[in-house]
């Protein structure tokens, strides 16, 4: 069941591997004799990923194509795969993906290997529901008997001994984890000491006899619960032969599946609801199946009318770790994705740890995924970057300035927080004047020191790249120049030029942020605690001896940004009257020339935090700033660039 497979993944101490390679000349990798031998969990490390956009023909009934040739955003899919090798949303073991019934990108990391089978946990319930589907196609069951009394298919069983209301457990409920049984963890251990008795149609007869009253009340969704179980009793009760020769010869010998495990319940029929393993590309048969609405090489094998039931929005799931986005059907998950302006109907098998088989009508996409995650995040990834890059038109999602995301008003908002991870530091921010890079300091988790980070428009995709070396950035207006405090780069045909010294007269000033107007004056201040906000200008082409700056300055003193004209300044400072430890501040340019007093940006922009690195974007409209909440924890904020100039003096 999930929620045993759920703990057992809390139990394990696992270590992460960050190593990978896009390899699509070499061979997938696969499990040696004695490794298919042990433990999943003993199963070591691969030593590095495999990243495959070119999946090999392995003769399989798996049709292969190329990823980027044959469909899919080729950069997106493999930046996705490398966070993966990185353990950035997780501990996953494999990734494949197919689009109009080519696998075109197949990957595995850690414990994934492309010939050993793999635990499904729940996911295995979907397989059920499909073997369900299998009977009703092959005339054993039909439609209308999903709603009858579930025992009526039963015919070995002695109903004088049932619990009141044993009769309103149909199909229909069981499928939808509302048959209704109630057994305490009592009464199930003292089942399992008396295993006989559960032999056969012995296990119901024992369930219904030792169950709470079914009630209507009692039928409410609830995960497991013998529900799967039922089902496969009525699929070993209608079918010819036993419910085991079913499954293999008119489901998995038909798809070719032969590598895999499905282990025996106490009963004596196959599991239902777990304890089943497959290799990933039997996975995307599965997934195949159900997107090809129940036809497998031109063949039938699942009613259709069944399968549409299964995958659609029947009922909500109520257990507390299943999102309420997300709907049942027979067995099987759906939920609604958004890209752009547009909803995309998602049916998935979900198995506790990271099984997924994920479907896509609309897009023609099967998506499968394997790990051992406690946490199980992953599928935020499908919605994010796997769906958009399949979606042909990106441009409405992804080619807007400030990385596509909808602008503030006059309340600051994080700034594009499902882009930026800001489970991490974020600060020390720059974008080009195309606003089509945006430049920003890391620091948290693997990025264990300060780490320059960027986020390119490239091929209608916002791709995200290290930057190497660090520093606190600002590009100066023409573009040309990556100011990095008293370094710099120059930007070149093929990208930035290696680091190079401001030289005279900055040699021996330890610049943290240096900021430039549209005439090349620099703003810049020092790494010290009370040192002065300076400026250079440029006079003949030559460098002024720096001047410290006319404003009446507090504690602090850093992360000077000048606007383009020189019309203000804007820095981050301490002093009395403050509304936390750094604060915000803008001085305008006074008619005469001189500075106006410090500002306060006001309690929309400064707070209890540290507010810092204060900027107008290049296109001055929205404004910017980093808010510290301590540690290892801060985040980029954008607002409405008009709090500027209601701050600005009438006169």
């Amino acid at each position: 069941m999930r929620n045993i497979t759920r703990l057992l993944c809390l139990i394990i101490l696992l270590i992460t591997n960050s190593s990978f390679a896009q390899q699509s000349d070499s061979p997938a990798p696969e499990a040696t004799a004695a490794e298919a031998k042990i433990s999943f969990w003993d199963l070591p490390y691969l030593k590095e990923a495999f990243i495959d956009i070119t999946p090999a023909d392995r003769k399989d009934d798996l049709a292969v194509g190329e990823l980027g040739v044959n469909g899919g955003n080729k950069d997106m899919i493999i930046k996705l795969a490398e966070e993966i090798a990185d353990s950035m949303h997780g501990l996953y073991d494999s990734m494949l993906i197919t689009h109009k019934g080519k696998l075109l990108f197949e990957s595995y990391y850690r414990r994934g290997r492309v010939n050993l089978a793999g635990d499904q946990a729940s996911a295995a319930k979907a397989y059920t529901s499909l073997a369900l589907g299998r009977a009703i196609q092959l005339g054993y069951l039909s439609m209308a008997d999903l709603n009858k009394p579930l025992i009526s298919f039963l015919k070995d069983l002695d109903p004088t001994k049932f619990v009141e209301g044993a009769e309103k457990i149909t199909l229909h409920k069981a499928l939808t984890m509302r048959g209704g049984l109630r057994i305490s963890e009592e009464q199930r251990e003292e089942f399992e000491k008396n295993p006989n008795k559960l032999k056969g149609q012995g296990q119901v007869q024992t369930l219904l006899e030792h169950s709470a009253p079914i009630t209507l009340a009692s039928q409410n969704y609830s995960y497991g619960n013998f529900n799967p179980t039922l089902v496969m009793q009525v699929i070993e009760a209608v079918v010819p032969g036993t419910a085991q020769d079913f499954i293999k010869n008119e489901l998995l010998d038909k798809m070719g599946i032969t590598n895999y495990d499905w282990r025996t319940a106490v009963s004596g029929l196959p599991e239902a609801g777990w304890r089943v393993s497959m290799t990933s590309r039997d996975m995307v048969k599965w997934g195949t199946l159900v997107i090809n609405k129940g036809k497998w090489n031109g063949e039938q094998l699942i009613s259709a009318e069944f399968l549409a039931n299964a995958t659609s929005n029947l009922i909500k799931p109520t257990e507390d770790w299943q999102p309420d986005s997300y709907n049942y059907g027979y067995f099987f998950y759906q939920t609604n994705i958004t890209v752009g302006d547009k909803n995309y109907d998602t049916t998935f098998a979900w198995g506790g740890g990271g099984q997924y088989i994920i479907t896509v009508d609309e897009l023609d996409l099967v998506v499968v995924i394997t790990g051992h995650d406690r946490e199980d995040t992953i599928f935020t990834q499908v919605s994010k970057i796997i769906l958009p890059a399949f979606v042909k038109d990106q441009s409405s999602v992804l080619e807007s300035p400030y990385l596509g995301q909808k602008p503030p008003g006059l309340i600051p908002e994080l700034f594009a927080p499902d882009i930026i991870k800001t489970e991490f530091r974020e600060g020390a921010y720059a974008f080009t004047p195309d606003l089509k890079e945006f430049y920003f300091r890391r620091r948290g988790g693997k990025y264990k020191n300060n780490t320059l980070v960027v986020i390119q428009y490239k091929d209608n995709q916002w791709i995200e790249s290290v930057v190497a070396p660090s520093g606190e950035p600002f590009i100066s207006p023409d573009g040309r120049i990556m100011h990095l405090g008293s370094k710099y780069r120059e930007r070149t045909n093929s990208g930035w030029s290696e680091e190079k010294n401001l030289g005279a007269p900055f040699k021996d000033i330890p610049i943290m942020l240096l900021t430039t107007s549209s005439t090349g004056t620099y703003y810049f201040d020092e790494a010290t605690e009370t040192g002065p906000i300076r400026y250079s200008r440029l006079i003949n082409g030559k460098r002024e001896k720096p001047r410290t700056i006319n404003i009446e300055m507090g504690n602090w003193n850093a992360h000077p940004f000048i606007a383009l004209d020189e019309s203000y300044l804007i820095w981050d400072d301490q002093r009395e009257g403050g509304y936390g430890d750094n604060d915000l501040y803008i001085s305008f340019r006074q008619k005469d020339g001189s500075w106006g007093a410090a500002i306060n940006l006001g309690d929309k922009i400064n707070t209890e935090f540290e507010d810092s690195f204060g900027s107008i974007t290049p296109d001055g409209k929205y404004f910017f700033f980093v808010r510290s909440f301590g540690g290892d924890k801060a985040d980029i904020f954008w607002v409405d660039a008009k709090i500027i100039e209601n701050l600005r003096p009438k006169s």
